[in-house]
């Protein structure tokens, strides 16, 4: 396992998630401005409603990073070239003739969850987001490809690139067309993604043509049988942001669902500030799987002990920010925004402790607790959201989402361990407890304020003493931890290796 390698690869995606989170914050306060959080909310359950398409790439993207790490390590490169076209070309057919058969399904969707004076103009765009999935997913394929080579901080700068290219295209086009402009941006951005991969592949593997042309049917099987595993876990995921958006804007209304939009991206987009360095892992693993598969539970329990260390001061800091956040990107305190922020930090905060069991599984093959854990979002989602959305309205919703989340990843991580019999007293370090105890005791003082200030004008001094005193404490504890000084040596180690 080349640990230069997956350290370059684990910088480079947190660089490219940190220049996403501006172009993130800088377009949605563009919009807020542009078009309203209304038809901001309504974009976005259109997005959501399209992305069912994924469920036809019967998870190639997953088998294409596995199997690519797998045969790059036999040093089989003319399977590899076939493998990457086979699945492209499947992804190209199956998500294109789904995408014709899901229109009529998503507009019956949308006509259900949108007030009728929006319908008309959220089917208008449906179209251009159902042609912004089907690149996007054959641009996934490749990324996939460049995964399995481990070449992540590679893809990283096309990604950026193309984010930078999104976010222009959006000020110049919105003004013009409104939500079409928008439509035509990610569009755009899907194709520079698309193209950008597919030649840097290329570059890496000259046995690549110029369009992909060869398809293998054996290579297809063995993809598919892999996929279809990975593909429940991939489907479950695709149904969870669907299924949320349209319950809230049924129970919630259009600008609710603005603002849990917002509050969706920014969580999850910090989140993959994490996972993003943890996600590179999967083909690493995987290469072990073929080379040495003895090391996989020292690197599992790495992982997780890093994670742990770093998760738990950065989603406190985050959830202790949402005020000042408010006030910036909305340009107001903004109640409904901070309380979903604040919901969705403590679902991913749990999501984000399973990882690194849900990785290992992903590069080993092992994919059935994934799948169970998966499932049990899905269907926990659906029937506590129309439950309690139906009797107590939208921020019930988010609610059940957070719940199921939760619920789900937990039996992810601790069948993990239970399969593994790895022992959890290994994960929960007595190190660790001062750094826990910080971040309750701030937490607490945060949700006091909050709650007595959550229809008024959130008091800025007093949360900003709260705030200033948890950096200070946590600063302490973070320096004198054991797993700051292991860090510290490694990067130092890494950046002084001349090879």
């Amino acid at each position: 396992m080349n640990k230069r390698q997956i350290f370059i690869n684990a910088i480079m995606s947190i660089v490219q998630i940190i220049i996403n989170i501006g172009v993130l914050f800088l377009l949605y306060r563009f919009l807020i401005n542009t078009i309203g959080v209304k038809r901001l909310g309504m974009w976005s359950l259109v997005l959501a409603t399209a992305s069912m398409v994924s469920i036809a790439n019967f998870g190639f993207s997953g088998s294409v990073v596995k199997f690519v790490a797998k045969h790059v390590a036999l040093n089989q490169y003319v399977t590899v070239s076939r493998l990457i076209q086979t699945a492209a070309i499947s992804t190209g057919i199956f998500v294109g003739f789904v995408s014709l058969a899901v229109y009529p399904f998503a507009g019956f969707i949308l006509n259900l969850a949108m007030p009728t004076v929006n319908f008309k103009e959220g089917l208008s765009i449906l179209p251009h987001t159902l042609l912004f999935f089907w690149l996007n997913l054959i641009g996934i394929v490749f990324q996939s490809g460049l995964d399995g080579y481990q070449l992540i901080a590679r893809r990283n700068i096309i990604l950026i690139v193309a984010t930078l290219c999104l976010l222009f295209l959006s000020f110049l086009l919105v003004p013009v067309y409104g939500l079409l402009g928008l439509a035509y941006s990610y569009i755009a951005q899907a194709v520079i993604i698309m193209i950008g991969f597919w030649l840097m592949l290329k570059r890496q593997l000259p046995l690549l043509p110029l369009f992909p042309y060869q398809w293998d049917y054996k290579l297809f099987r063995e993809m598919l049988g892999y996929g279809l595993n990975f593909q429940v876990i991939s489907i479950s995921e695709k149904f969870i942001d669907p299924i949320t958006k349209s319950l809230l804007t049924k129970f919630g209304g259009l600008t609710m669902t603005g603002f849990y939009d917002m509050a969706s991206r920014m969580i999850l987009n910090l989140r993959w500030i994490i996972l993003s360095a943890n996600q590179v892992l999967v083909p690493a693993i995987a290469d072990l799987q073929e080379r040495d598969p003895k090391i996989i539970q020292t690197v599992y329990y790495d992982s997780y002990r890093l994670i742990f260390f770093i998760t738990i001061p950065f989603f406190t800091t985050i959830i202790l920010f949402t005020p000042f956040i408010s006030e910036i990107w909305i340009g107001y305190y903004e109640s409904t925004f901070i309380t979903f922020s604040i919901l969705l930090a403590i679902g991913c905060f749990v999501n984000i402790l399973s990882m690194p069991a849900y990785i290992v599984n992903l590069g080993i093959g092992t994919l059935r607790w994934n799948k169970i854990g998966y499932l049990t979002i899905v269907m926990l989602n659906l029937a506590a959201g129309i439950i309690l959305g139906s009797v107590f309205g939208g921020i019930a919703v988010v609610i059940a989402y957070v719940f199921s989340l939760i619920l789900g990843s937990l039996i992810i991580f601790l069948s993990y361990h239970s399969v593994n019999k790895l022992p959890l007293s290994k994960v929960f370090l007595r190190e660790d407890i001062g750094i826990v105890l910080s971040s309750i005791g701030s937490l607490f003082f945060f949700m006091v304020i909050y709650f007595l200030f959550i229809h008024d004008k959130f008091n800025t001094l007093i949360n900003s003493i709260v705030v200033l005193s948890f950096l200070a404490i946590m600063t302490i504890l973070v320096w004198i931890h054991p797993m700051r000084k292991r860090l510290t040596g490694w990067i130092i180690l890494e950046f002084l290796k001349t090879k």
